[in-house]
């Protein structure tokens, strides 16, 4: 079998630009999505001339462009020339041993491509399983050109093997159907992918063949089960071909065909068994299929809860049969399988909580010490975990254990995982983080004059507090006052966080790893440590503070609010109270019984008559 990775044959790519040829996009703008765009399904093409072979890159017509091979000299290549077959070999050779991790001395050794391997790249070839991704620097042109589209991947929870992309400002009036985990190329749930359109007839067709060949294969294997189960000389002389060339290897308990044992790989002297996942048959045909060429963002720092088991999940039940007929076979003689439990294997299997989510090689060395001999222990064990690489000769990921969560069922782990299942770390802060913020015995009277005066004073208005949650994190309060001219000035201040958060800061960085803050029912997981938070950035009563502040004078029978009448800038407002959002229903219910000193409920109900008129304009 070649070594192109996807196995495919050419008829699944498509010749030059899918989109309306002699359109000129501008690359450099929206990526070529234009609203002339009219898409179609693409016609048969040589894998020559796709774009996913490496040789038929095209770039701007303007320039040569270089392309340079590590450790070599630029090698220039003409708009829209192919590359000569001696350099198309060694750029995939060169991006293959890039991608397994391998070093390769480059040109200078050797005279032609077959030769810069030897053995050992042909070998290599042979156990490529996914297509390397195109270069970075090629996809803008490629996009612009209207040879790739750009969208985020979703991966169907029930079937992975299934998996959809919806492209950027609706360029595509459906997703694209991506079918099965070689077309989805190593892309993970949420990643923004670039996706070259294959004819979606041809996709649907082959689908729907391999369904068929997977239903007749399931009535035949069980017809035949018994029989193959009573065939003692069939049954030794696999066990003699095990002894030999390693254990027989079962995608299931069924013995497994001819084409899938060819597709078993080896990682890290480890065999990996491809086993295609239970397809769910869809109906309706898609309007669009497509394979991914390159991921151009991934969510970074992505962390995944899950279980840590020895063997993947698959292999349980073939490694048990296989114990008892290797016992049976031994007649009871334990040396064999005494020497075998003492080989210790170089990677455990992370099987994440998320379905979409593949399983993750972890190496050995950062499972709990005594996980090989004592694994069963560990099976109520909830772990975290991240990928780290994903070459194109392996079927899994390989990643790093991160952190134990502790058992199951408990409140404080499934929290923590539900947690880390969307990309919050501990809600606790480092010490580094803590003492970075410094800001002791900070005030509004201890800050230069200058930044005084550069601040609106709201002081001396009736700000009040919104308290939403009944935390201290009090991050919005409001003033109202009436005009002379009639108009009501409407004040939103919240909290000038960027006056105490230093852009690269460690603050900055750990907040933008967090994103937001968290409110569960039972905790609190903050955005910001606690003297931030809690303190000077928030909005309590009678506390001077630095603000962020929208004023603007409203149009009271309207709700219009005219050009110039509203402002956005740096302010200073003092909190003269709070009110919870049971307080503000009381007061619009029954304002008889309302009594607040701070807050009178003509106030209430003045934004309540404003936030009318708003939502009247904006509905008409």
């Amino acid at each position: 079998r070649r070594g192109g990775g996807h196995g495919r044959s050419g008829s699944r790519n498509f010749e030059g630009n899918w989109r309306t040829q002699g359109q000129n996009l501008d690359q450099a703008g929206n990526t070529g999505q234009t609203s002339s765009f009219q898409p179609g399904h693409r016609p048969r093409g040589s894998i020559n001339q796709s774009v996913s072979s490496i040789g038929a890159f095209q770039y701007n017509p303007n320039q040569p462009q270089l392309m340079q091979l590590p450790g070599q000299m630029m090698i220039p290549q003409m708009y829209g020339q192919q590359l000569n077959p001696i350099q198309l070999s060694q750029l995939q050779a060169l991006q293959a041993a890039q991608m397994s991790g391998q070093q390769f001395q480059g040109l200078q050794t050797s005279q032609h491509a077959g030769q810069l391997g030897g053995q050992q790249q042909q070998q290599q070839q042979r156990k490529t399983l996914f297509t390397p991704y195109l270069p970075q620097a090629s996809l803008p042109a490629l996009l612009g050109d209207g040879q790739l589209v750009a969208g985020i991947l979703r991966v169907n929870k029930k079937n992975r093997s299934d998996a959809y992309v919806t492209t950027q400002d609706g360029l595509l009036d459906a997703d694209i159907f991506i079918c099965g985990s070689k077309d989805r190329n190593r892309a993970l749930e949420g990643d923004l992918v670039a996706i070259e359109l294959l004819d979606v007839d041809e996709v649907w067709s082959q689908k729907k063949e391999k369904e068929e060949k997977k239903k007749r294969k399931d009535i035949t294997d069980t017809r035949s089960g018994s029989t193959n189960q009573g065939n003692r000389d069939s049954g030794n002389n696999e066990d003699n071909n095990a002894a030999e060339g390693g254990i027989r290897r079962r995608g299931s308990l069924r013995q497994r065909p001819t084409q899938k044992k060819n597709d078993d790989v080896e990682v890290e002297g480890q065999s990996l068994l491809l086993v295609e996942e239970e397809e769910i048959s869809d109906e309706q045909k898609p309007l669009y299929a497509g394979h991914v060429v390159a991921v151009i963002e991934r969510v970074a720092g992505q962390m995944f809860s899950g279980t840590l088991g020895l063997l993947r999940p698959s292999s349980q039940a073939t490694k048990e049969k296989q114990e008892a007929e290797r016992a049976a076979r031994d007649g009871g003689n334990n040396r064999h399988n005494d020497s075998r439990q003492q080989e210790k294997p170089k990677i455990v299997w992370f099987k994440p909580t998320d379905k979409r989510v593949p399983l993750i090689a972890i190496p050995t060395e950062q499972a709990p010490r005594d996980f090989v001999e004592k694994h069963q222990d560990y099976a109520d064990r909830i772990f975290v975990a991240c990928i780290k690489r994903w070459p194109i000769t392996s079927l899994h990921p390989f990643g790093t254990l991160v952190e134990q969560l502790g058992r199951m069922g408990e409140l404080k782990v499934e929290t923590d995982a539900l947690l880390r299942d969307n990309n919050f770390s501990s809600d606790e802060f480092s010490d580094a983080v803590l003492r970075s913020v410094g800001l002791q015995d900070w005030s509004v009277a201890k800050e230069e004059e200058s930044e005084l005066a550069a601040r609106r004073d709201y002081r001396n208005e009736k700000v009040f507090t919104v308290d939403f949650n009944g935390s201290a994190e009090l991050g919005n309060a409001i003033h109202v006052k009436s005009r002379p001219d009639g108009k009501i000035e409407v004040g939103i201040h919240v909290p000038d966080v960027t006056h105490f958060v230093k852009p690269n800061s460690l603050v900055d960085r750990e907040a933008k790893k967090r994103g937001t803050s968290v409110q569960l029912i039972n905790r609190f997981c903050a955005l910001l440590p606690p003297k931030l938070s809690s303190e000077v950035c928030s909005l309590g009563p009678d506390q001077e503070r630095f603000t962020t502040s929208v004023v603007f004078n409203v149009n009271p029978n309207n709700g219009s609010v005219a050009e110039g009448d509203s402002w956005v800038g740096k302010s200073i407002i003092k909190s003269s109270g709070k009110l919870s959002l049971k307080d503000i229903d009381q007061a619009l219910e029954n304002a008889s019984e309302f009594k607040n000193e701070v807050v009178p409920v003509n106030t209430i109900q003045i934004l309540q008559a404003v936030a009318q008129k708003f939502r009247e304009a904006r509905l008409g």
